[in-house]
């Protein structure tokens, strides 16, 4: 008797291949926890080599004399308010769109995917001398202004991919009830858009809280107080190189978003395929 399911044939060079890219991913993260727990002379005389002891004043020394804790929070209070931003405009605008009937929305919709394809090279000079112009550069309002334009066009994608596989007959039952388009958004629609919203909060908490180029090109080293950005400024001390301290401010601000992905992953995937079938 045949196995309904017969058995997938093994390769192993792939395997081979697969498990060694995993190693040349996971090797810089074990250096980097092993050399966090070193002093400086044991990183700079073997800095392949396991700790003769660990040595935790390195992360006492990031929350006291870089004072990575205060940047730590900014860089939370910073995601947590693009992500509400975007979670808000990029819903509202993908249910105007896909269901309010609007004018110009399938030229809308078409005009913020395009927006996927510009990399921030392009931009970036424009951007600093717009903002200069405003007088709102090298400002945390700045800033965010930048994060939620520059996520709008992926948070829109897709909401409006799962959008389209929600039933009309919900709205037109809600309408039948008494509901306005307002309210039939906020307590119909919205609910059912949990998975991409998990997406969402995700991927761009994950990416806001590791930026280091967008937000020191637009803040400056003097100015932007974010986690790696602070991180930086101690780096860039041309005086000290005080590389045990710089390893364990990078475990710690690594530990947070990863745990997050690590916990969330599956809900991540099914977010983001949630409006790929119908």
């Amino acid at each position: 008797m045949t196995s309904a399911h017969p058995r997938r044939k093994r390769l192993p060079i792939l395997e081979g291949v697969l498990l060694l890219a995993g190693l040349a991913v996971i090797s810089p993260c074990f250096l980097a926890v092993v050399n966090s727990l070193k002093t400086l002379p044991e990183i700079i005389r073997s800095p392949l080599a396991l700790p003769t002891s660990l040595n935790l004043d390195n992360y006492a020394y990031i929350f006291t004399g870089v004072d990575l804790a205060g940047s730590m929070l900014n860089s939370l209070l910073m995601c947590a308010a693009v992500i509400l931003a975007q979670i808000v405009f990029g819903s509202m605008a993908a249910y105007s769109m896909m269901r309010r009937r609007m004018w110009g929305g399938r030229f809308l919709r078409v005009f913020f995917l395009a927006g996927l394809a510009v990399p921030f090279q392009i931009i970036m000079i424009p951007l600093f001398k717009e903002f200069w112009l405003l007088g709102i550069h090298t400002t945390y309002f700045a800033l965010w202004l930048h994060y939620v334009s520059w996520g709008l066009p992926l948070c829109i994608f897709i909401y409006s991919g799962f959008m389209a596989t929600i039933p009309r007959e919900l709205e037109e039952a809600a309408a039948i009830d008494g509901c306005g388009p307002v309210a039939t958004f906020w307590r119909i629609v919205f609910p059912l858009l949990a998975p991409c919203t998990v997406s969402i909060i995700i991927f761009w908490g994950l990416w806001i809280w590791n930026d280091f180029m967008q937000a020191f090109i637009l803040m400056g080293a003097n100015k932007g107080h974010l986690a790696f950005v602070q991180l930086y400024r101690f780096l860039s001390d041309q005086y000290v190189k005080n590389w045990n301290a710089i390893f364990a401010g990078v475990v710690v601000l690594s530990a947070p978003v990863t745990l997050l992905y690590v916990i969330m992953q599956r809900r991540f995937v099914k977010g983001l395929t949630a409006g790929s079938f119908r």
